[in-house]
């Protein structure tokens, strides 16, 4: 099991070997041998290059970045504000929105919880999303809570609290924060989740929505200019086979996601337009870790260019990953 991938509901538990092995992974021993000792003793840049070298066939250039990528990975080494671990926890983000532009953007909230027994079931909903507020893509999506398989649910939680999201892809974002788990209404569309409106937002403005489609069956993905142009880039899914019309708000998703975003050389604002109004889901500042590259590379380096690269602005490196490894 991939612990970075977003759980949908099934009822199909993992084979028994793959249980066995995660079990194993879990356990304390394993993340001291081999987790921690990378996150001691390798830099976050040297594990970021080794793994853009196996993505991409070459080393980035991270003293002189051009494309998007390469921007994206120096942003992350590089600038490091104390308020951007804060926007990346799923709880503690509710604040900032708030205070930004305001509740009527938030989706309702049923629960925060620091372990699995605290939560309660009999009390949920029928339909209800259960998210890690620690990493990304660690959720269990319940449109019907009669098709949930409880056990597996509760060990997905609890794995995901026993873990920090940092070592496996060195965003150091998530590296110092609070392991919990938020309960939140589910956001039907007919039956399913709703698309993912992405706004790529540069200096504050946004340039670029990433439209994902059926995320749960066949992930396709379109991308389209702030007046809603198709435009012809690709990253990772293919496109979206069928028109995707306009959303009926828009502009307000826009105006949310500029004033969001105001103040950042750049973060990707995610939204949703579901049952006459725009929800918040989450800001991100290394979309894909920033390993995903549009497919046509003078798009990506065109993309690149809209990042004005800051002042330089570390955080406390070496020592505060002794915090992520021994808590």
């Amino acid at each position: 099991m991939n612990l970075s991938m977003e759980q949908p509901v099934s009822n199909r538990r993992p084979p028994l070997l793959a249980r066995i092995r995660d079990r194993i992974t879990g356990m304390e021993w394993y993340d001291q041998v081999v987790f921690r000792k990378r996150v001691l003793f390798e830099s976050d840049r040297s594990v970021i290059e080794r793994d853009f070298r196996a993505r991409f066939g070459r080393s980035p250039d991270l003293d002189q970045p051009q494309t998007f990528n390469e921007k994206l990975l120096w942003l992350s080494l590089n600038y490091r504000l104390p308020l951007y671990s804060t926007l990346a926890d799923k709880y503690e983000v509710r604040a900032y929105v708030r205070d930004r532009v305001g509740d009527a953007y938030l989706n309702t909230l049923l629960g925060v919880y620091e372990r699995v027994e605290e939560i309660r079931w009999d009390a949920l909903p029928d339909a209800f999303a259960l998210k890690a507020t620690h990493g990304s893509k660690w959720n269990v999506i319940c449109p019907d809570r009669c098709k949930l398989d409880r056990k597996q649910a509760e060990y997905d939680l609890a794995r995901w609290l026993r873990h920090n999201f940092y070592w496996y892809g060195r965003e150091w974002i998530y590296r110092d924060l609070k392991p919990r788990i938020v309960a939140e209404a589910f956001l039907d569309d007919g039956g399913k989740p709703p698309p993912d409106f992405k706004i790529f937002c540069f200096d504050g403005e946004p340039r670029l929505i990433q439209v994902d489609a059926d995320r749960f069956e066949e992930h396709t993905r379109n991308f389209f200019s702030p007046d809603w142009t198709l435009l012809p880039a690709r990253m990772i899914y293919p496109p979206i086979p069928r028109p995707v019309p306009r959303p009926a708000n828009l502009d307000d998703m826009v105006r949310v996601a500029r004033a969001l975003a105001r103040g950042m050389p750049f973060v990707r604002v995610d939204l949703y337009d579901v049952g006459g109004r725009v929800v918040f889901g989450e800001m991100s500042f290394y979309p894909e870790r920033g390993m995903g590259p549009f497919d046509d590379p003078l798009f990506n380096r065109e993309v690149g260019s809209w990042i004005r690269l800051p002042a330089p602005h570390p955080d406390r490196g070496w020592w505060s990953r002794q915090h992520a490894v021994w808590g």
